[in-house]
C-alpha cells in the first residue's frame, strides 16, 4: 500500500510539473508575440492585407422586408474566404435615383457572442429599430450592416447562420466587413462608393478602425467604447482573451511568426497613419473597456497630425449614453457626406 500511494503521488507530482511546464511555456511564447512590433512588422502586415480577396462572391439576395419607415431591408449571402456568409442593406425608399452615401453598422461583441439582432442591438435612445441614423437621415443613407463569422444574425423571427469561426473577432470580423461592403456595391447601384462612413461600439468599433485603415474608400469612423491596443485588453483580461487570441497558435494549428502578424493586425494603434478622419466616444469610467484606449488613440493621432473629435461621457455605462449630444454629434459629424 505504501509502494502504490508514492507511485500515485509521484506520478501526480509528474503531471502537475508537466503542467507547469506547458503553462510555462505558453506564457513565454505568448510573450514574445506580446513585443512591440517595428515599423517594418507593421508595414509587412500592411502589405499582405491589401492582398486578400475581397471580391463578391456566389451573391444571392435571400429575402426583402418593407420596413415601417417604407425603407427596403434587404438580406444577403456571398461567400468568404470559402465560408457563407450573410449582412442586411437598407435601402432608403426615394423618388429620386440619386447616389447615396453608406454607413457600416459593425456590431459589438467579444468572439463569444454568436448572434446579434438588428431590430435591438442597435437601440438607443435617440434611433430606434426601423431607424438607424435618425429620422431626417434615414433618408439619406443607405446602412450596410455584416454579421461577422460565426455569428447568427437575427430579424423578427429569421435567422441567418453565417459560417466561420466566431472567435476570430477582430481580424476575421474585418475581413467580413470589408467584404460585405464590396457585396453591396455591386448589387446596390444606388451605393456611391466615393462617399462612406462606418460607425461600431465596443468590438464593433475596433473593427470600425480596422476597416477603415484598411480601405481607402472609407473617409469617417465613429467609434464608441473601443479597444485599440490589444497587447493591453490582453493584459487587463488575460484570462478571458488567451484562447480567443493564441488558441490557433497553441493547438499548433498556426506558426509563432504566423500569430504574430494576426496579433499585429488587430490592434488599430499600429495603424494611426492609415486611419481616416475619426469621431470618439468614451465614458470615463467605462466598466469594461477603461478610458486609456480612447486617450492613447486620441494621443496619438493628435501627434501624427490626424484628424480626430473625441467626447468623453460620465455616465459609468459601456456606451450608448443618455446624453442628448451624443447622437446629434454623430449625426454632424456624417453630415458632411450629404455635401
Amino acid at each position: 500500500m505504501k509502494k502504490l500511494i508514492l507511485t500515485l503521488f509521484t506520478l501526480s507530482a509528474f503531471v502537475c510539473n508537466g503542467r507547469i511546464e506547458k503553462s510555462k511555456n505558453e506564457e513565454s511564447l505568448i510573450r514574445k508575440i506580446l513585443t512591440d512590433p517595428s515599423s517594418e512588422e507593421i508595414q509587412e502586415v500592411l502589405f499582405e492585407l491589401k492582398k486578400q480577396d475581397l471580391s463578391p462572391k456566389n451573391v444571392v439576395i435571400q429575402d426583402s422586408i418593407l420596413l415601417s419607415n417604407t425603407n427596403t431591408l434587404y438580406i444577403l449571402s456571398h461567400k468568404v474566404h470559402g465560408n457563407k456568409h450573410y449582412g442586411a442593406v437598407i435601402i432608403p425608399n426615394r423618388n429620386d435615383i440619386k447616389k447615396l452615401p453608406v454607413i457600416i453598422f459593425a456590431t459589438g461583441g467579444d468572439g463569444m457572442h454568436n448572434q446579434f439582432d438588428i431590430t435591438q442591438d442597435f437601440n438607443h435612445n435617440a434611433a430606434q429599430f426601423p431607424s438607424f441614423l435618425g429620422e431626417e437621415l434615414d433618408k439619406k443613407f443607405i446602412v450596410v450592416i455584416p454579421s461577422f463569422r460565426g455569428q447568427q444574425m437575427i430579424i423578427d423571427d429569421k435567422k441567418y447562420q453565417s459560417e466561420g469561426n466566431v472567435g476570430d473577432a477582430f481580424d476575421g470580423a474585418t475581413t467580413d466587413a470589408l467584404s460585405f461592403l464590396n457585396v453591396s456595391i455591386k448589387t446596390f447601384s444606388q451605393i456611391d462608393e466615393n462617399l462612406i462612413a462606418i460607425y461600431g461600439g465596443s468590438r464593433g468599433g475596433t473593427v470600425a478602425l480596422l476597416a477603415s485603415s484598411r480601405d481607402k474608400r472609407i473617409q469617417r469612423a465613429i467609434v464608441v467604447a473601443t479597444p485599440t491596443d490589444m497587447k493591453k485588453l490582453y493584459l487587463l483580461y488575460s484570462e478571458q482573451f488567451k484562447l480567443l487570441f493564441f488558441n490557433d497558435l497553441l493547438i499548433g494549428k498556426i506558426t509563432e511568426k504566423e500569430a504574430r502578424k494576426k496579433f499585429i493586425s488587430i490592434s488599430p494603434i499600429h495603424f494611426i497613419k492609415q486611419l481616416p478622419m475619426v469621431q470618439l466616444h468614451h465614458d470615463k469610467n467605462d466598466p469594461f473597456v477603461p478610458v486609456e484606449f480612447a486617450k492613447i488613440l486620441v494621443e496619438n493621432m493628435k501627434a501624427n497630425k490626424k484628424p480626430v473629435d473625441s467626447y468623453f461621457y460620465d455616465e459609468g455605462i459601456h456606451g450608448f449614453w443618455n446624453d442628448e449630444n451624443y447622437w446629434k454629434r454623430v449625426q454632424d459629424f456624417i453630415r458632411p457626406l450629404l455635401d
